[in-house]
């Protein structure tokens, strides 16, 4: 990222190799937190984890150690006069961060999905290489950092080593956090002042080293970065400054061996002269294999994830880094050079060589534009390929009860089960009348934990007693009557097979009620003037699965490209009477990941959808206000006696109202709380309002100041 001090006698082979080693990790750490742990894994065994720690390991050690060789590299040209070196550096790595910022905001607007910061406008794109850098700071710092080290060049030693020693005080008390973009800066900022300062010794001191203390240096960095993680020091004051310490000296010492290595060590350096076209160039070429590789994983078979699960780092990192460097050289070769560079004050016709004689004064560049060309067709075909097809069936329209706005009713689980786990006698025509009258809104929906269906002869438990496979005959679909929308994305829609699930939605469909769950299925209602698109999720490979993120944004921003408000529904989370707490993190149940609540809510919302409706849990869980939207994420049970109400936790339900202006904002709501009894399982209006008071206390543990509350009246408080 540095280009060689002047002269071929200041050059520093180990440190060129180290450059190569460090362009590898930077690479290898994008793609496994940018694409590799983005893909849903469904394969049991924890391969994505073991990678995710590999990559870990080296986040203390990728830039400290690069401004310290980046410091070596710059000590011979910050000895030259301001003039001589003002543009050749400073100028230079700040047009190489408007570089970089410009081939980012024009190449990655096209992946919406690739988790980087890409400014998405004129001001936004002016923000960030002027007010607020985002987190790829390295080209806008050495800018910096060099001015800094320029200034500071003829301060004594004794005295820069004074500072830093103040500034490492400072760290391990606390002063300054070092994780933060401002610690970073300053602490980065002092491996560079270091090598600039002390190029000669750590050239010495690396052209000394032996194996056995390479490997020691490399084991106490690695065994002091296992102890912060396991004992969880990570906030503890200046602890990380002491571990990326220990891993600079590391680096420093292993370098020089890796280029002694003949193979290794001559292509470390190859890859370390082209670290600039390598970073600037890698970002919009990961973010295209990202585009062609993420969804395909994820929707492939288990043992396709298990390959790509063990190879697809390495092979990913090796691809990226092959074509960044392949089209730096083209650019190189087109004599584009000065577009990664700095462009001369006067563009000269560069002299002439020998067999040029026969060749052209001027030839039109090819390779590169031919390159890129070829990039854009991948990328544009992959995106076209991952798209959510758009709604084709009829948009179900209705008058609103208030122009402008939609009222939307909500509840959690439904079925409609007895003590004995049978249907009731009546078949659940009476389930719902004592709450059948709150259902006034203009869209009244739910989770239908069961087949309405007839026998369809198969049945997933077979003679298994520790399994449970619910079905209604479809007259009791009447029983249902006052739902709209009902959400099959569950784990029992498919309790009797695809045709029992089929059967249902056809049951359904015979009352009124519609239904929403299939894999990329929206369903849109035109209530008076306002479009209002549900989604169903759940954990699972036939339904839009909670677990996948990247497929969750993209039906989402779909949904809110053909309707004014988007409610996602999301069947999610551990169950049971111990699963009322919400916490980042992915949650199990019977050996299934369930998701992770919160990261799926919020990426949801993040893109679009305006209000999150949880349920699977079976217990009542706190609601959070974020971002201006509400997520309940989890209703508890509407109902469903002996086996939704095994543990009295399991007893309780809400009935969530609210209503939406045309943009989303909500204008107000209510809860009602509900009870059941475990017999009959039939929901009943709790005067008691036990099912709030349980809410608002979860709430209030889990999500503090962005707790969503119920007050007097079911009346619900927002912060």
């Amino acid at each position: 990222m540095i280009g060689p001090a002047a002269g071929p006698g200041a050059r520093l082979a180990w440190a060129d190799t180290a450059k190569g080693l460090l362009i590898i990790l930077v690479v290898f750490w994008h793609v496994v937190l940018k694409t590799y742990l983005q893909i849903d894994w469904r394969i049991g065994v924890p391969i994505p984890g073991v990678w995710g720690v590999i990559a870990d390991v080296t986040y203390p050690v990728r830039m400290p150690l690069f401004f310290l060789i980046s410091g070596c590299f710059a000590a011979s040209a910050v000895e030259r006069s301001w003039a001589a070196c003002f543009r050749g550096r400073v100028v230079r790595y700040l047009y190489l961060y408007v570089l970089w910022t410009l081939i980012h905001t024009a190449a990655l607007w096209a992946f919406p999905d690739f988790p980087t910061l890409v400014p998405r406008s004129v001001a936004e794109f002016i923000e960030a290489v002027t007010i607020s850098p985002p987190n790829v700071w390295y080209l806008y710092a050495l800018a910096l950092y060099f001015i800094v080290a320029k200034g500071l060049r003829r301060l004594p030693s004794w005295l820069l080593l004074t500072g830093a020693a103040a500034l490492s005080v400072a760290v391990a008390a606390g002063l300054i956090d070092i994780v933060s973009n401002r610690g970073s800066l300053i602490a980065n900022l002092l491996f560079f002042l270091i090598g600039t300062r002390f190029s000669t010794q750590i050239r010495r001191f690396a052209s000394r080293v032996r194996p056995r203390f390479a490997a020691a240096s490399l084991m106490v960095y690695l065994a002091a970065f296992a102890v912060v993680r396991v004992v969880g020091l990570e906030t503890v004051p200046g602890v990380w400054l002491a571990v990326s310490l220990l891993g600079v000296a590391a680096g420093v010492a292993i370098a020089p061996l890796l280029a002694e290595v003949a193979q290794l060590g001559r292509g470390l350096a190859w890859l370390g002269r082209r670290t600039l076209p390598i970073y600037v160039i890698h970002m919009p070429v990961l973010a295209l294999a990202d585009a062609v590789l993420v969804g395909w994983i994820s929707d492939a078979r288990m043992a396709v994830q298990l390959i790509a699960a063990v190879l697809l780092p390495v092979v990913l990192t090796t691809v990226v880094i092959a074509v960044s460097a392949a089209i730096g050289d083209f650019i190189s070769r087109d004599r584009l050079s000065w577009l990664l560079d700095l462009p001369a004050r006067r563009l000269t016709r560069p002299p002439a060589r020998a067999g040029d004689v026969h060749r052209p004064a001027h030839r039109l560049p090819w390779r590169t534009p031919a390159m890129i060309l070829i990039l854009a067709a991948i990328g544009i075909s992959a995106t076209s390929a991952a798209a959510v097809p758009p709604h084709t069936s009829e948009i179900t329209t209705q008058p609103a009860s208030r122009a402008g706005e939609v009222s939307i009713g909500a509840v959690g689980d439904i079925l409609l089960y007895d003590v004995g786990h049978a249907v009731p006698a009546d078949h659940g025509a009476s389930h719902f009348e004592s709450v059948r009258p709150w259902f006034t809104q203009d869209i009244v929906t739910g989770n239908l934990e069961q087949a309405i269906s007839p026998d369809t002869g198969y049945d997933k438990c077979g003679q298994s007693s520790d399994c449970f496979a619910f079905r209604s005959d479809p007259v009791a679909a009447e029983g249902l009557v006052g739902f709209d929308i009902l959400n099959l994305a569950n784990n029992h829609s498919r309790d009797f097979g695809q045709a029992g699930y089929e059967k249902t939605r056809a049951a359904l469909d015979a009352v009124g009620i519609r239904t929403v769950g299939d894999r990329d299925e929206i369903e849109y209602t035109q209530v008076g003037d306002v479009t209002v698109a549900m989604i169903g999720f759940a954990p699972y490979a036939d339904f839009n699965r909670v677990t996948d993120l990247r497929h969750v944004r993209s039906i989402v921003r779909t949904a809110t490209e053909h309707a004014d408000i988007v409610v996602v529904q999301a069947h999610m989370g551990a169950e049971g009477a111990a699963a009322d707490v919400v916490t980042p993190g992915t949650e199990y149940m019977y050996g299934e990941n369930r998701g992770d609540p919160v990261a799926f809510a919020h990426a949801a919302i993040d893109t679009g959808a305006d209000l999150v409706i949880g349920h699977g849990p079976h217990v009542l869980r706190g609601m959070e206000w974020y971002r201006g939207r509400l997520i309940a994420y989890s209703l508890g049970n509407f109902g469903g006696g002996g086996v939704f109400g095994v543990d009295a936790s399991t007893r309780y339900g809400a009935y969530l109202s609210v209503r939406l202006r045309a943009d989303g904002t909500m204008i107000d709501g209510q809860l009602h709380s509900v009870r059941f009894g475990y017999d009959d399982g039939v929901p009943m209006p709790d005067p008691d309002t036990r099912a709030a008071e349980l809410m608002n206390e979860r709430g209030r543990r889990d999500f503090a100041e962005n707790a969503v509350t119920v007050g007097p009246g079911n009346t619900i408080t927002v912060p």
